[in-house]
């Protein structure tokens, strides 16, 4: 039988199984190459893109995060090369599951 509780007067939500991940948190700065585009999206999509059938999704995630965490930079018309620019991403979920993205066969596979 379920406990009595009492709730803390914040929202209560039906819904759960979310996730969030930022290029930054708020109020920091998320950098761009002028050639590879940005820190954030580019690692993203390289790793889904790679790691897709072997990697749950907050795993990869959190590999995503590592690699831009892990990036230096400098910010354009800054002339002090000793301040690297670094980025943080943010992530937040409330999985309860581990999600693994499906992988679809191409249309017509294994048919002859």
């Amino acid at each position: 039988q379920p406990s009595a509780v009492e709730d803390d007067g914040g929202i209560t939500t039906k819904s759960s199984d979310f996730i969030l991940s930022c290029a930054a948190f708020h109020g920091q700065k998320s950098f761009r190459s002028c050639t590879e585009g940005t820190w954030y999206i580019s690692a993203l999509c390289r790793i889904f893109k790679e790691d897709h059938k072997k990697m749950d999704v907050v795993s990869m995630i959190t590999d995503v995060h590592n690699e831009v965490s892990n990036k230096e930079g400098y910010e354009e018309g800054i002339t002090d090369k000793e301040k690297k620019c670094q980025q943080c991403p943010r992530l937040e979920f409330t999985l309860r599951y581990k999600v693994q993205l499906a992988v679809k066969a191409p249309q017509g596979a294994g048919q002859m």
